[in-house]
């Protein structure tokens, strides 16, 4: 799975975070997660994903809140930049 990686386009790659962590691909200072991470913040991909701020945050709960793996927080604060990235103003 390491090795699709750099292929995913970015809403593969929001969904594949959980899998990807735990798998142990995905880990804090890990050359995979920093690639995840600079792909999961890069503000051009979050644009063009469409994923809405509800998805976005939808995935980060889940990510956050899962007994089956330890979440990255490299991964949690790249989604919260891309939240801060799409929220609509009010």
């Amino acid at each position: 799975m390491e090795d699709a990686l750099p292929s995913l386009n970015y809403t593969t790659l929001v969904k594949s975070l959980g899998a990807l962590t735990a798998r142990g691909v995905v880990r804090d200072g890990t050359v995979p997660a920093g690639l995840a991470v600079a792909r999961l913040m890069n503000r051009g991909r979050i644009l063009r994903s469409g994923l809405s701020e509800s998805d976005l945050f939808e995935a980060l709960e889940e990510y956050r809140n899962s007994s089956r793996w330890t979440p990255a927080k490299s991964i949690e604060r790249a989604l919260e930049y891309a939240i801060s990235v799409v929220r609509v103003p009010v």
